[in-house]
């Protein structure tokens, strides 16, 4: 869902730049220096910015790449960070489809996909970011021992992505329909929580790439 932009938002993608990366920065060392920690995570798909904040917090030992191509989401993302000191996470404005070529390079430990757009059309499955093309990328740019963290409301959409987990080259590690939501390495989306509120089960898929 896009979001409106609001008079603020501006203002504080401005403020808080040293926080984010836009399309055109991905070649210069604010950026490529990050990228050179030896842990890297990926999310995609960082919406406001709840999941990113909260897992930099708990793993300051980590490097976090949050992507999102809503810069208005972004603006809500970097508000947050106001009262915080966080040197462990950049924010990315683009489209990820657009992104792994500038990846090729660093091998990330896990990437997350936390409730990701469903694309329900038949002709918007492909812009699906569990859609085959893309779980080559993420192959592509895992570590031999990485994971690929998934995580879904929508039960269209997550069993379809099971689907295509079988033609790549991924391993299912762990599969729950019904996710408590306890795992340490986890962190709630504003999404998940809106969820739960409801009673809607949360499904989950860990692979690996051995």
């Amino acid at each position: 869902m896009r979001l409106k932009k609001k008079p603020w938002g501006e203002q504080i993608l401005q403020e808080y730049s040293e926080y984010l990366i836009l399309a055109y920065e991905l070649d210069e060392p604010k950026f490529q220096n990050f990228l050179k920690h030896p842990k890297l995570v990926l999310e995609i798909g960082a919406g406001k910015g709840d999941f990113a904040l909260q897992m930099a917090k708990k793993y300051p030992d980590i490097h976090f790449v949050a992507i999102e191509m809503q810069s208005m989401a972004l603006a809500y993302a970097l508000r947050k960070i106001q009262d915080e000191k966080i040197e462990n996470l950049l924010f990315v404005n683009v489209d990820a489809h657009f992104l792994f070529e500038k990846l090729y390079d660093y091998k990330f430990e896990t990437i997350f996909l936390n409730f990701s757009d469903p694309w329900p059309k038949k002709r918007q499955n492909k812009r699906r970011l569990t859609y085959p093309t893309m779980l080559k990328e993420y192959y592509n740019i895992l570590k031999d021992d990485g994971r690929l963290i998934f995580k879904s409301d929508n039960d269209v959409l997550f069993n379809d992505s099971v689907e295509y987990l079988k033609e790549s080259q991924f391993k299912l590690i762990d599969i729950t329909y019904d996710y408590d939501g306890l795992d340490p390495y986890d962190a709630l989306t504003e999404y998940e929580s809106r969820f739960r509120n409801l009673n809607v089960p949360i499904k989950r898929f860990i692979v690996g790439k051995e």
